[in-house]
């Protein structure tokens, strides 16, 4: 099961991850713009994304005013797109065939149901989207403010080169098995209110396990890739011994 705290009320609630039925989510950037809004996407598709890596599958609405740029934005980010853009609630249950279980959106959005509160985020507009801004996005707890400045991406894109080096050198050794103990921890983490940022601090802790193989390393980071879409392969095959 997945478990988050309800915005509304502060009460944990599960989610069946979509075994069954799938997950139906739905993101709120009506009241919201720019960069903002981008973050209640992203948060949703993490979601989405968890749902999936553990067993399940997910649909994601988004009800709000069309917009061109936030659509390229999200493409950027590796925001998959979505399954429907509904321009009230109402419209949600048709386009999803079902109502929404968990809705993502600013603290204190209307929803008719569970809700993944989001904190803001500034800019208004970030000049160069990309998986640096993923990665410093997560890197925080999804309800505290995030300042996007120049020198938080800067330092953002210096962790995503470095870890991307890495798993490309791990990628040259034998494969072995993920390692389990921190399997569990990304897992819980995600499982336990969508942590990204506890997840992402699991995955420093075990690039500093030096004991482990690498190939242990690789698979692990691989494997949590699957949720955070931060394109941690992407060098593998590009580093010689």
């Amino acid at each position: 099961m997945l478990r988050i705290v309800d915005g509304r009320n502060g009460e944990p609630v599960e989610l069946d991850p979509g075994r069954r039925t799938p997950l139906r989510v739905l993101a709120h950037t009506g009241d919201v713009g720019g960069t903002a809004a981008l973050r209640v996407l992203l948060v949703a598709d993490v979601l989405a994304r968890t749902a999936e890596t553990y067993g399940g599958q997910a649909l994601v609405a988004v009800v709000g005013p069309a917009d061109p740029a936030l659509d390229a934005a999200a493409a950027a980010l590796g925001i998959r797109p979505r399954e429907a853009r509904c321009d009230t609630e109402h419209e949600v249950e048709e386009a999803l065939a079902g109502p929404a279980r968990v809705h993502v959106a600013p603290a204190g959005t209307d929803t008719g149901g569970p809700r993944l509160d989001v904190g803001p985020a500034h800019p208004d507009e970030v000049a160069a989207p990309g998986p640096a801004v993923r990665l410093a996005l997560l890197r925080l707890d999804r309800r505290a403010p995030a300042e996007l400045t120049p020198r938080a991406v800067e330092a953002a894109e210096d962790g995503l080169r470095h870890w991307r080096g890495a798993v490309a050198r791990w990628a040259q050794s034998p494969s072995k098995a993920m390692c389990a103990e921190y399997v569990e921890r990304l897992e819980a983490a995600l499982r336990a209110d969508l942590d990204t940022a506890a997840c992402l601090a699991a995955l420093d802790r075990l690039e500093e396990e030096t004991a482990l193989p690498d190939g242990s390393r690789f698979e692990t980071f691989a494997r949590a890739d699957r949720v955070l879409a931060l394109e941690l392969t992407g060098e593998v095959g590009g580093v010689r011994s």
